[in-house]
């Protein structure tokens, strides 16, 4: 089945991350509002991300217009096709990233797991000096203590092993 010119199954990952960021909304708002800050962020910029990507993937003058300007590189064609294929090892790759991330996030809170996860993105992956990547970190990590600590006043999630729960 087609959708706007696009095979259905293309849609099904930006439908999965909405529907789970709906989940996660729905729960959010059963916090009070000072702990729903951040969840209603969080979950509403996945819905809208989502929207983006299922509008980019149409075949339509809209659809190749946001697919040049969200990701120009998958816009061109791969030896005759839309999509290029990666290695099964590098797809298993990108998602032991993303899960050694939520652990660490679980396990030692925001403020920590988010500049870790930085440096090592930009040092192993990102292949870049010590000091860019250090720098890179302290940066991220200014940055969130600045936003949420000062401007918003919200407490970071501390994690497990600091006293989440």
């Amino acid at each position: 089945m087609r959708v706007l010119g696009t095979p259905g199954a293309d849609y099904l990952p930006a439908v999965m991350a909405a529907v789970a960021a709906a989940i996660y909304l729905a729960a959010a708002y059963g916090y009070s509002p000072e702990a729903r800050a951040a969840p209603l962020l969080i979950g509403w910029t996945v819905i809208a991300l989502a929207a983006l990507d299922m509008a980019s993937r149409t075949q339509t003058p809209i659809g190749g217009l946001l697919m040049r300007w969200l990701n120009p590189v998958a816009a061109r064609p791969h030896g005759g096709a839309r999509h290029a294929s990666f290695p099964m090892t590098r797809q298993i790759t990108a998602v032991a990233w993303i899960v050694g991330f939520v652990a660490a996030f679980a396990l030692i809170g925001a403020l920590y797991a988010i500049p870790l996860y930085i440096f090592a993105a930009t040092r192993w992956r990102g292949e870049r000096p010590v000091a860019v990547c250090l720098i890179s970190a302290v940066c991220t990590l200014a940055g969130i203590w600045l936003l949420f600590s000062r401007l918003l006043r919200l407490e970071l999630y501390p994690g497990l092993l600091f006293g989440g729960m």
